[in-house]
């Protein structure tokens, strides 16, 4: 792999964990009960904002927000993914076998995700993940989510470590824009998109071979 690998910052949702069915399906129902219109999110890349970010843009694209009402559908999307968390949600294969190796190396982990404190606090507890990371950051911690890089950036400064000593380990554009705007290497995780990139792993026992 080059210059030796200190730390590696994971994204979560499809990295970690699989969860895409949960959000599509909190995706339809807030659309339904809250009368939203996604169609800004389609013409502005969807999968660049984090859930806040959409909700907010969704009712100032139909002039509809308050504090109130934005409020009220945060805290639903909340309430939903607890509500939901089971049994839509499940780690990805190999996860707890590649974390007891990197922790055993004495590889730093820490987290990087666009998903709100309270829904990784929750993942964590259910899934028992709190012992493996050192670090983790969330939509809540900064002020612009992923593609933007203030999140890797955030993580490099409390990892203490030197870029080059940094791994990211992501499955989305949005999470590898980030990365490479932060200037850290990294790898990307199961995305059939990708296959054919020479950083690309289909399965978490590579990199357990490599670190």
């Amino acid at each position: 792999m080059g210059k030796k690998i200190n730390a590696i910052f994971f994204d979560f949702d499809g990295v970690i964990v699989d969860s895409q069915q949960l959000w599509e399906l909190m995706f339809d129902e807030v659309v339904k009960i809250y009368r939203l219109d996604m169609i800004c999110l389609v013409e502005n890349d969807g999968m660049n904002f984090t859930t806040n970010e959409a909700i907010q843009l969704m009712l100032e694209n139909q002039q509809r927000f308050t504090n109130h009402l934005y409020e009220e559908i945060i805290n639903w999307t909340e309430k939903f993914y607890v509500e939901n968390f089971h049994p839509f949600v499940q780690l990805n294969g190999h996860v707890a076998e590649m974390l007891e190796h990197l922790k055993a190396n004495q590889i730093q982990i820490v987290l990087v995700s666009n998903s709100s404190r309270r829904q990784i606090d929750y993942a964590f507890q259910q899934l028992k993940l709190h012992s493996y990371f050192d670090h983790t950051i969330s939509a809540d911690d900064v002020s612009k989510g992923k593609p933007n890089a203030e999140p890797y950036l955030k993580a490099l400064s409390l990892s203490e470590k030197q870029k080059e000593e940094v791994l990211v380990i992501e499955d989305s554009l949005t999470g590898i824009n980030a990365a490479k705007d932060a200037g850290l290497n990294y790898k990307i995780y199961n995305n059939s998109d990708f296959c054919h990139q020479p950083n690309y792993i289909a399965d978490f026992r590579e990199l357990i071979k490599e670190i």
